[in-house]
């Protein structure tokens, strides 16, 4: 609720439903979840997901969204966990199975998702990049120059990890990169493998509200189609 770029965009509307409720709802559609859970700070957002029909697990004040999920997974006793971004309500279920098969092979792992970077987008610092070699991220930034931009993927807002994975990085303070960048996942890169699941699906996450307005347009699309 407190995004600096976009304040309470958790709960803003895309055609009428709250965005929150749109995430946890595509991954509903995945079909490979045993537990669903909006994990939160926020009792305006517990009571959306909850009156929605899901699930909702109150946590404290996060650092990072991983710190959050870390919390709400000890509290709930799970293990192995799929983390799927409030700002991801266009994220496709076969990427997220894709992602649930990922970690269950690669347990001690932690395990991402690149897509292909629009060249447009290299200096753009809303989205983030990834570098991959062999399967593996091997730097994550925000802006890269546009020459470059064939030699990086863009990330996409889905993490996996086990409880001794999340455990590890949750009691580690956050790193100095981590901070400059505002990228949880530098906290942890170089101290355990991150696996990438390569998406050939472009990702729109909802960053800004002209963002919103993108998701928009293809969810009315998507429903017309259907």
């Amino acid at each position: 609720m407190g995004s600096s770029r976009f304040p309470g965009k958790p709960l803003f509307k895309l055609c009428g439903k709250e965005m929150i409720v749109r995430t946890l709802e595509r991954a509903r559609l995945a079909g490979c979840f045993e537990r669903i859970v909006c994990a939160t700070d926020s009792e305006e957002i517990a009571a959306a997901v909850t009156k929605a029909g899901f699930e909702a697990a109150m946590t404290g004040a996060a650092a990072t969204g991983s710190d959050r999920v870390s919390e709400a997974a000890r509290a709930l006793g799970l293990d192995l966990v799929v983390n799927l971004q409030g700002d991801e309500p266009l994220a496709e279920p076969s990427v997220l199975r894709s992602v649930a098969q990922e970690l269950a092979a690669h347990p001690d792992s932690w395990v991402t998702v690149a897509c292909p970077l629009n060249p447009a987008a290299a200096m753009l610092k809303t989205v983030v990049k990834v570098k991959v070699q062999d399967g593996l991220a091997v730097d994550f930034t925000r802006e890269v120059p546009p020459e470059e931009a064939p030699r990086w993927f863009q990330h996409q807002g889905i993490y996996a990890y086990s409880r001794r994975a999340r455990d590890e990085f949750s009691s580690l303070p956050q790193s100095p990169v981590e901070l400059e960048r505002s990228l949880e996942q530098m906290r942890i890169l170089g101290l355990r493998p991150i696996r990438i699941v390569e998406s050939p699906f472009p990702s729109i996450s909802v960053d800004v509200p002209s963002d919103a307005k993108a998701v928009e347009a293809l969810i009315h699309e998507r429903e017309l189609e259907g």
